[in-house]
């Protein structure tokens, strides 16, 4: 039975993919955690891996950062390139460059300005946004 809807295993739907279930439950402070951004408004990719106590970021032809959030949480004082630290920024530079290729991201990041810039253009003359959400009546829009 599944511990977190309660459904059982013969009853559940076929799913592609993986439960994320085990990383909701296992405290695992040593897993890295990765994020990625690079969408609109920003022309390089960003990317971070966490890892314990340490926060890598990789800003695509702008630099790296790296923190101590243990003895600095508030982020305020950049480790990078500090020879103290460097083995750990290699471990997680070398992390972070096995699970994305921010040379690719930023080449197709910039090949799709051009097409951003004419979307944004049309949606400003129009006055819709980009995050634009109709209202809808719930109540009427879903099988129950």
């Amino acid at each position: 039975m599944s511990r977190l809807a309660g459904v059982p295993a013969d009853e559940r739907a076929p799913l592609d993919g993986a439960s994320v279930l085990p990383l909701l439950t296992v405290e695992d402070e040593e897993r890295p955690a990765f994020s990625e951004y690079h969408l609109e408004k920003v022309w390089a990719p960003c990317f971070m891996v966490r890892r314990g106590r340490f926060k890598y970021l990789h800003f695509h032809g702008h630099g790296v950062q790296l923190f101590d959030l243990e003895a600095d949480p508030g982020e305020w004082h950049d480790l990078a390139g500090t020879p103290g630290y460097a083995h750990i920024e290699e471990e997680l530079r070398s992390l972070l460059l096995d699970r994305f290729d921010p040379e690719q991201l930023a080449t197709d990041g910039a090949a799709s300005i051009p097409r951003r810039q004419i979307v944004a253009a049309a949606l400003a003359r129009n006055g819709i946004r980009w995050d634009y959400s109709p209202v809808v009546d719930g109540t009427r829009r879903y099988v129950r």
